[in-house]
């Protein structure tokens, strides 16, 4: 997981609750149809409604900052993918600066994750203004970060087996066990979160 705190003159930006329930292990085949390309990624605002009159101009001036094609490439490229979510605190003078955290397995997780964030970095209670999405996004069984993604997506058929892909619904961890001898098991541990599930297995 990234976190960043960012000011409001922006150049170059830099960079929980759980995700849907698995009941069984899918194979990597049935995950691909799951998961979101991972070079392309979108902001999406929230509700501003949680945010007094100065923090609202003030989040909405950064979002626009954020919002287009080439500042979502630059957070790609440097390692800041989906899933995301950018927090400010919800009252102040407009100068409080974002806290942006990054590479969350769903949503959910990541707002939780920006919110507890930004609210030890200020002392105040914050909100989510925006989350950072794969593009085209809409909500499936399963969901993975951007980087566990592009693994399965791209450089899982290594001709490896069995192989095992756990990850944690509530944080950005995730661990895969693969080779003769790995076992559910294993990857679960790789994975080093009490909540690691099995999502993917190919045996």
């Amino acid at each position: 997981m990234r976190i960043a705190t960012l000011g409001l003159a922006l150049t170059l930006l830099a960079s929980g609750a759980s995700g849907p329930a698995m009941a069984e292990p899918m194979s990597s085949d049935a995950a691909r149809e799951h998961l979101f390309p991972a070079d392309r990624m979108v902001l999406k605002p929230m509700d501003m409604n949680a945010f007094g009159g100065g923090m609202k101009r003030a989040v909405r001036l950064t979002l626009d900052q954020m919002k287009g094609r080439g500042q979502m490439l630059k957070f790609l490229e440097a390692g800041y993918g989906y899933y995301g979510a950018v927090a400010f605190p919800t009252e102040g003078n407009g100068q409080e600066p974002p806290t942006i955290i990054s590479q969350l397995n769903s949503p959910d997780a990541a707002g939780q994750a920006a919110t507890e964030a930004c609210q030890e970095a200020n002392g105040k209670p914050c909100a989510v203004a925006a989350l950072l999405l794969p593009q085209g996004y809409d909500a499936r069984d399963l969901t993975l970060s951007q980087a566990a993604s592009e693994k399965v997506l791209d450089a899982w058929d290594d001709g490896a087996l069995p192989k095992y892909l756990a990850f944690s619904p509530s944080t950005n961890a995730w661990g895969i066990a693969k080779g003769p001898g790995a076992s559910a098991r294993m990857a679960v541990e790789s994975c080093k979160r009490a909540d690691c599930i099995v999502a993917i297995a190919d045996q």
